[in-house]
């Protein structure tokens, strides 16, 4: 897209935000990097269009550059022209999310009460629906709790990887609940999702193509919008492509800008928005070379740059119950450790 296309693009849709929003208000702009590869991590996510809109527009009115996200490739195939419009003014780099390719199973499944990652089923077709690798998700009900699949053992049995909710067990103990509660009802079993298996090889080429370019690139690392104050538990998508990219080309240097998104009375007319930006985070050199390695070095890699990502958002996600509480709390404990020495 040409610059002309692109600036005119979003002249568009500040008009439309301006006349919609009383304010938006960036804050720590001067953390954003002027030059090199860049990840924006984005929380909390509330809006999949306009979080991504109000990002690009403060960041190109601040340093001239474009900000290209990772977006669901299903949104990118919606007809609406909304839709399309929004997505193609920040140059989308689409993704293939396996919750989008979601089918519904055969039969119903319940929890082992003896084994936590030992599925089984009722009428259900395991060894025709599954494979190693792919993931079931449980109904609403039960959070739509989701498990990665080990093991097909037969058409009645499944062996996860981990179990529901991973190693706090959050999401088995409210699976147990739950089916304490239909037993009294006289119900047995959920119903289920299959979730198939879904390699992202070029979805990464493009993002490290990007950097390797020295562009920037926008995440939300949650992986999903909702309506929460706080930022829900952080997917790896971020520290992957950071080390990845730097691991992919030595000549490559990622920083990371986390950025704080506030909304007040969003789905009101002449409501005000906030934007924090963060202390720009760099990757270790160390991590780089865990991640080379591959195998549990690589996970423990990322698991080690999540918690710094993690941590700076913290500091970018101030609880408020309004606009000028959020401002005062800025001024008082959020800029003072921003601010460069």
């Amino acid at each position: 897209m040409s610059t002309v296309t692109y600036e005119t693009a979003l002249m568009f849709w500040r008009i439309i935000t301006q006349i919609f929003f009383r304010e938006v208000r960036p804050r720590g702009c001067f953390s954003i990097p002027r030059d090199g590869p860049v990840i924006f991590a984005v929380a909390p996510h509330h809006n999949q269009f306009l979080d991504g809109l109000l990002l690009s527009q403060e960041v190109y009115r601040e340093t001239r550059r474009r900000v290209q996200f990772l977006t669901a490739a299903k949104s990118l195939q919606r007809k609406a022209i909304f839709t399309a419009s929004v997505h193609s003014n920040y140059c989308a780099v689409p993704v293939v999310r396996a919750m989008d390719e979601a089918k519904p199973g055969t039969g119903l499944v319940y929890l082992s009460p003896d084994d936590p990652c030992l599925l089984l089923g009722e009428r259900t077709r395991f060894k025709s629906e599954f494979s190693p690798r792919t993931q079931t998700m449980l109904p609403e009900s039960v959070d739509s709790v989701v498990a990665e699949v080990l093991e097909v053992i037969s058409d009645t049995e499944l062996r996860l990887k981990r179990e529901f909710g991973g190693e706090t067990g959050k999401g088995t103990t409210r699976v147990r609940e739950k089916s304490v509660e239909m037993e009294a009802e006289g119900k047995t079993g959920f119903p289920f999702k299959i979730l198939p298996f879904i390699e992202q090889q070029e979805m990464h080429r493009g993002v490290y193509q990007r950097l390797k370019e020295g562009g920037c690139i926008g995440i939300f690392p949650e992986g999903g919008s909702h309506d929460r104050t706080d930022p829900l538990p952080l997917k790896a998508g971020v520290p992957t492509m950071a080390l990845g990219a730097m691991a992919n080309d030595p000549s490559v240097n990622v920083k990371i800008v986390p950025v704080g998104l506030y909304y007040f009375h969003v789905h009101r007319f002449r409501s005000r928005a906030v934007m924090l930006f963060g202390s720009t985070l760099d990757v270790p050199e160390g991590l780089v070379e865990m991640f080379k390695q591959g195998g549990s070095s690589k996970r423990e890699a990322v698991s080690e740059l999540l918690d710094p990502i993690y941590d700076g958002l913290k500091t970018v996600t101030v609880r408020a119950p309004d606009y000028e509480t959020l401002m005062a709390q800025f001024f008082t404990i959020v800029e003072p450790r921003l601010t460069p020495a």
